[in-house]
Formats: C-alpha cells, structure tokens, sequence
C-alpha cells in the first residue's frame, strides 16, 4: 500500500532526465499515515484477517529540496521553462493477516504474519506552457502488480491500558522495473522495516492513542550502483468509539531521510535529503460486530522536502472470516 507515489517519481524523472541512470527522488517504501491507528493493535481473537485497502492519490506540485514548489525546469540546450504536474494515481492492496493465539513459551505475546500484494495505477500530464508559441505536453501512464510487502515476524502483547507491538517487514522488488523506462510499477529495490508501535487507552480502550516509529533501510536499485539513504519514520494518532461501532480518527506522521544516498552511479548532490509529513482525519464503522468493518480517510502532505505534495483518499475494508477462526 505505499508504492504509488514512488512509481511516481520514477516516472517523472524518466520524463524529464532520461539521461540518469537512476533518479535523485527516492522516496522509500514506506509512505506514514496510509495505515489504520489501531492497525497494530494486539488483536483480541486470533485466525485470518484480511484487509482490502483502495488508495486515491492526486498531486499537482514537487517541492525542491527547501520546500518550494518547482514552477520551472531546466533544459539542457533551451533553458528554464514554465512546468505544471498533474498526478493521479490508484493502487489497491490486499492483505493477507494471520494472528496467533497467545502463546505461553513468549510470555502471553501473539505472534503476526502478513503479506500484501499490490495493484498500482498512475496518469502523469506534464505541461510546460508556452515555448516557441507552442504549448507542451506529456501524457504517460504505468499500471500492473507492484512489489510486495511481507511481514514475517510481528510480535504483540496485550496489557490492561496498553498494547506494545514490534517486528520486521520487508518489501522485495517483485513488480516490474528496468532502470530509465516509463512503465515502472516497482522499486527497482529491497526495503527492510523495523517497527514498535505503542498504544495507550482510555475508557476501556474506548479511546487509543498510537505512536510508532519505523527505521527503515535498502539495497542498491537493479542494475546500478545506487543505493537509497536510511529513513526514520514517525508516526501517532488518536482513535476514539462514539459507540460500539462508529470510530473518528485523527492521525500524522513525518518522514526523515537520515542518510546519504550512495554509490558510484549517485550523479545528485547526496547531502540533500528528502523529508514528507502527512495529517489526516477519517471515520470507520462496524457493519458487522467483529466481522466487517469499512473505515473512509482524507489526507494530506505537508512541510515536504525534495517531494510531491500529494491529497489521498483512502477507503479500507476489513473481514474476519468466521470460518477460519
């Protein structure tokens, strides 16, 4: 669920930079505030879960690397040039989720599993206005089945007023990538994710607040010899039941670039690192008590750095499969 603003990126500078080997724009794997608050919650039954998350994003700027909007590009032999984006994009992922009971040789904890493929979709317009009395455009476009994400070892204890979860997820670099196309809809490249997510409740867990940082790290992009800068991520929030079924929610989360990018290929300046916050506000509701659940969420980028700034839509389902629990 968090591949098509970096599909993005690829094609953006496949676009306009067609002569680098890998892009300046790395923007990792994993994007804060696509996740649910109480996604990490430790779960009160134990069986299969299965999410289906449908994500809408549009965005009509990129910020330099001091948060200022690019109105204009550079091109080699022609000089600056007037540049409007228009980005769409849709991406679904299906989540696969397997809760274990608790289990007494760890201390009460339920051990997690997760795997999640992704469809992706994205339409890129690039406009740049008036040159030579003629207007310029470019029309592109990727589509197909994005890298995957899987959560091989996710621990989870339950406490009387809070809820401690932790473990590894990886992303390996299954959808389609070649260095300089246009129809990417993969990474080109692994990502590993370390993650704690913390919740405290009020009110018989009637009201949740959520912190979670993430530290993430990669390999070199296929066939080069660039290799991503480090991210530390945050992310919080606050989840709160107006009755048994209804949930508001409020949530953000920030993106750090904490190491270079390195390698041979990296023909940018590496000391600029990107940066993206996000706040958003959503509502769920249980259909069907501890059954199916829909939740409906807006948001929105903020504060970026050497990024898009993006508005996402999010609607989400969740199913607990009485037959496999």
């Amino acid at each position: 669920m968090r591949k098509t603003i970096f599909i993005t990126f690829l094609f953006f500078n496949a676009m306009l930079y067609a002569q680098q080997t890998a892009s300046s724009i790395q923007s990792g794997s994993y994007i804060p505030g696509i996740m649910g608050v109480r996604d990490y919650t430790a779960p009160e039954f134990s069986g299969i879960l299965i999410f289906d998350s449908n994500v809408f994003l549009t965005s009509n700027k990129f910020l330099d690397a001091k948060g200022n909007e690019v109105s204009q590009v550079n091109i080699p032999g022609v000089g600056e040039i007037p540049l409007n984006v228009d980005i769409s994009g849709y991406l679904n992922s299906l989540m696969i989720n397997y809760a274990s009971p608790e289990l007494s040789f760890l201390g009460g904890m339920q051990y997690l599993f997760m795997i999640a493929p992704v469809y992706s979709s994205v339409n890129v317009r690039l406009f740049t206005g008036q040159l030579n009395n003629n207007e310029y455009k470019v029309d592109g476009g990727a589509s197909g089945m994005g890298d995957v994400t899987v959560s091989p070892l996710l621990l989870s204890k339950a406490f009387k007023n809070f809820d401690l979860t932790t473990g590894y997820l990886f992303t390996a670099p299954t959808g389609r990538f070649k260095t300089g196309a246009e129809d990417n809809v993969g990474v080109g490249y692994w990502s590993h994710m370390f993650q704690f997510a913390g919740y405290y409740y009020l009110n018989e867990k009637q009201t949740a607040f959520f912190a979670m940082p993430t530290y993430e790290f990669h390999s070199d992009i296929k066939d080069t010899d660039v290799r991503p800068g480090s991210r530390l991520i945050l992310e919080y929030g606050v989840s709160h039941f107006l009755n048994e079924r209804l949930e508001l929610v409020v949530q953000g989360g920030h993106a750090w670039q904490v190491s270079r990018d390195t390698g041979m290929d990296v023909t940018w300046d590496n000391s600029v690192k990107d940066r993206l916050s996000t706040f958003g506000v959503g509502a769920g509701y249980w259909f069907a008590k501890n059954e199916f659940y829909a939740n409906f969420k807006w948001s929105t980028s903020y504060a970026n750095r050497e990024h898009f700034g993006v508005n996402v839509l999010q609607l989400e389902f969740l199913y607990i499969p009485k037959v496999f629990n």
